[in-house]
């Protein structure tokens, strides 16, 4: 029996269902079973849904046609028709920290040149609670409270390294400042810690997976390249925020282990 995935995200979902469809292109063995549903929205469209008699329903005609779109067809998450679910991105990524990291730095780290010096616990409490305000943990707190069901949750991946040196106008959350000092994979491993704390109580945190990462707190360009946002139609290798077909492969094999831990699959490869 198929184990049914409901995917749920926001435009990063676009590369998760680019991995699926070359797992399907590919026959890769044992896949079928898991059976994934994809629902989403880009940006912030998530917002307008809301938990309806057990389904999550839009509250907007416009992210009823992109669930209708990305489903195959479906315009509500009836909850009890799955039996796992996997939340993708929903705002929840590394620019919180970094912004944090701008005027402030925690004891060990080497760019504390101007910035308020904080105690590493008193980090990552904040950073913790800071990370309860996006639609990722909303998200997750919801699916607890109306479901039993297992719940994981990736972030919304690390920009593309080109980023670092992007073109005037671009925006700079200051990947190459927190590079250059030394201090990007202390920041990414700050980062994996306080997303995990503050998703502990509702969902399952898979990390990005480790070989998509440069210096912490970028992602490789092979990963950017040719991306596609997928739900909005953007994006084409000039957004350094969204990524390709092979960073979700990359993923579903990060996935899967945490799938088959919470959920006791069977037939699935490692």
């Amino acid at each position: 029996m198929s184990l049914r995935l409901c995917v749920i995200g926001n435009s990063h979902i676009g590369a998760i269902k680019l991995g699926w469809d070359r797992l399907m292109a590919e026959a890769v063995p044992g896949w079928d079973a898991i059976e994934p549903t994809f629902f989403g929205a880009p940006s912030d469209g998530m917002r307008h849904v809301a938990l309806q008699d057990g389904a999550l329903v839009p509250t907007r005609q416009k992210i009823t046609s992109h669930f209708r779109q990305l489903s195959g067809g479906y315009d509500r998450i009836d909850l009890a028709r799955f039996d796992a679910f996997l939340l993708i991105g929903l705002n929840m990524s590394s620019k919180r920290i970094l912004r944090f990291y701008k005027s402030h730095a925690w004891v060990g780290l080497s760019g504390t040149a101007g910035k308020t010096l904080v105690h590493p616990a008193f980090a990552e409490a904040f950073l913790t609670e800071r990370y309860r305000s996006t639609q990722l943990f909303e998200h997750a707190e919801r699916l607890r409270g109306a479901t039993d069901k297992p719940v994981l949750a990736l972030a919304e991946p690390h920009w593309a390294d080109w980023a670092r040196q992007a073109p005037e106008g671009t925006s700079d959350y200051g990947w190459d400042a927190a590079i250059c000092a030394g201090d990007g994979p202390a920041i990414g491993e700050m980062f994996l810690r306080v997303v995990g704390a503050a998703l502990a109580p509702h969902a399952i945190f898979v990390p990005q997976p480790p070989e998509t990462v440069a210096d912490g707190v970028t992602t490789r360009g092979a990963y950017n390249k040719e991306a596609s946002r997928l739900i909005s139609g953007e994006g084409g290798g000039t957004d350094a925020s969204h990524m390709n077909a092979d960073f979700g492969l990359a993923c579903w094999a990060a996935i899967h282990p945490a799938l088959t831990a919470a959920s006791c699959i069977e037939g699935v490869p490692a």
